[in-house]
Formats: structure tokens, sequence, C-alpha cells
């Protein structure tokens, strides 16, 4: 009879659980998991100065090792600044992913991510403006290669079209918008990025 009791016991508890195959203590995810944030990756980092600050001298840069320890490494930099302008921390090409489409008309070559399309030259921008219907970023840069006319219909989210024309001293680049925006212009090495919003 005692057995019997015992028995029913452990049914009855067995039959209670969802899945009685199922462990009691669910086990804590390990601490080594290196997939859970592996495409977290640092980009960019904007911040600015106050108004006094006039000479950059050094950058500490405090970084976990791959063991969990810390470390800093500090760069000399001794440069003057405009403090009207924010510093920008990048990890350079962190932008470009595998899916990253890239389209050229050479010597310029370009990508779009979110709101933004980067142009990579080396050559100084003179000027930039927008035009109207349909709405236009233009942007005449220095000319040192030869004679450029061509046209890309690259149909992303915010720019649809880029095209580039010769003209006696410079290129200028046309970005055909698919909406009114504004936009600003930033130089980031041999990148000009335009954002748009």
């Amino acid at each position: 009879m005692k057995k019997i009791f015992i028995f029913l016991s452990l049914l009855s508890i067995l039959m209670a659980r969802e899945n009685p195959f199922e462990p009691l203590l669910t086990p804590k995810e390990s601490q080594h998991d290196t997939t859970k944030n592996s495409k977290e990756y640092f980009e960019s980092f904007d911040f600015k100065l106050p108004t006094t600050a006039r000479i950059l001298k050094t950058i500490t840069i405090t970084y976990q090792n791959i063991d969990g320890s810390l470390d800093t490494k500090t760069i000399d930099i001794d440069q003057s600044i405009d403090w009207h302008y924010p510093l920008s921390l990048n990890q350079k090409n962190a932008i470009i992913s595998e899916q990253t489409k890239y389209y050229t008309i050479a010597p310029f070559e370009f990508f779009v991510k979110k709101n933004k399309l980067y142009i990579h030259t080396p050559y100084k921008i003179q000027r930039n403006f927008i035009l109207p219907a349909p709405h236009r970023i233009v942007i005449d840069i220095d000319r040192k290669e030869p004679n450029i006319n061509q046209s890309l219909q690259i149909n992303k989210k915010y720019f649809t079209k880029i095209s580039i024309g010769t003209h006696n001293t410079f290129y200028r680049i046309v970005i055909t918008l698919d909406g009114q925006y504004e936009y600003k212009i930033i130089q980031e090495d041999q990148y000009y990025v335009i954002s748009v919003q």
C-alpha cells in the first residue's frame, strides 16, 4: 500500500508539469557566449569640447581585452582645434559590411547606408547647393581626370540617381532624391558623407 501511494505521488508530480522531461532548473547562459553581440560593432561617436578648448593634446582610450582585463592607450595629438565643430571617433571601414553595394563612376566610388550617401574621392568640394523638382543635391568638385558624363540609377531610399558631368574646372555630381529633405555634408578621411533628413 505504501509503494502504491509513493508511485501515485510521483505520477501526480510528473503530470502536473507541462514537460516532465525538461529539467527543473534552467541552466544559466554561458559567460563565454560570444555570438550574442557579435554583430554590434562600434561605428562612430561624435562629441564637442568646451568653448575654451584650443589645442587637443592627447586622446586616451580605455578598452577591454579578450581575457576581460582593462587597458588604456594614450595618443599624442598636440594640434589646434576649432571648438565649433564636433570631434568624431570612428572605427575605420566598420561602416562597410559584406552586404554593402558599391556604385562606381570612375574615379569616384559611392555607397549608401541608411540616410547617408558616401562618396570616396581625394578631391575637394568647391561648392554645393540644392535644386527643386525633382529635388537634387548638386556638388561641384575639383577636376583632375579626363571627361566624365555618366549616370547611375541606384533606386535606394532617399537617393535614386547619381550623375556626374564635366565642366571646365570641376566635376558636377548631381544626386537625385526621392523627396524633399534638408542635407549636410561632412568629410571623413577620403569620404564625403551626405546625410539627409
